[in-house]
């Protein structure tokens, strides 16, 4: 299990790797540290959005973070300024942060501010950005046009974001019961959801 720095996309990650092969598209994998939940209960209290959404089958690819400008000569800005030409010695190099964002029908709400029928956004670390894939090492990714129950954190001017890669989204099945990913040891149920949303 991870045990999980929280916020996904504000540097969330903690070593990125780079893979890649002649016959095969590169790879970048994320490795990340979430905040790890040892209970529902936990898990609801941490979320400031709990919903039942139906994901679209669309998303795009939202590049949040990338390699500095190399003419940017503000040090606060472009950790690079100042660095030796390409030629002397080897500038640090910084990998793009890349997102997936989904729209997200809402169908449930069992905590915080959404209607049901309305569309969120909700953004997942990794996505092919240039011919290159980036993923989170591990992690399940959301499916387009499949049913979760999401728990989020949500940013002023920013898509919603996964409180945990593995803990923070349950699948749900034809039958409609929430299903468990591999790594997740919480389980949940409608009835532990109705009862964390009423209190009781």
């Amino acid at each position: 299990m991870k045990t999980l720095p929280r916020k996904l996309v504000a540097a969330a990650f903690a070593a990125v790797l780079l893979t890649a092969c002649s016959a095969e598209q590169p790879t970048v994998s994320y490795h990340v540290d979430y905040p790890a939940y040892q209970s529902a209960a936990e898990l609801y209290k941490k979320a400031l959005l709990v919903v039942e959404v139906r994901l679209g089958d669309t998303a795009r690819t939202v590049l949040e973070k990338g390699i500095p400008d190399s003419q940017n000569t503000d040090p606060l800005s472009n950790p690079n300024a100042g660095a030796p030409k390409a030629g002397t010695e080897a500038a640090p190099q910084e990998e793009p942060l890349v997102t997936t964002v989904y729209p997200a029908q809402v169908v449930k709400v069992f905590k915080g501010e959404a209607k049901p029928g309305e569309t969120i956004e909700v953004k997942e670390l990794g996505g092919t950005l240039n011919g290159t894939k980036y993923e989170e090492a591990g992690a399940s990714s959301l499916q387009r046009s499949r049913t979760y129950v999401l728990f989020l954190e949500t940013y002023p001017n920013s898509p919603a974001a996964l409180l945990n890669s593995e803990q923070g989204k349950y699948p749900i099945d034809a039958a409609g019961n929430l299903e468990s990913l591999r790594e997740n040891t919480i389980k949940l149920t409608r009835s532990d959801l109705e009862k964390l949303s009423t209190g009781n």
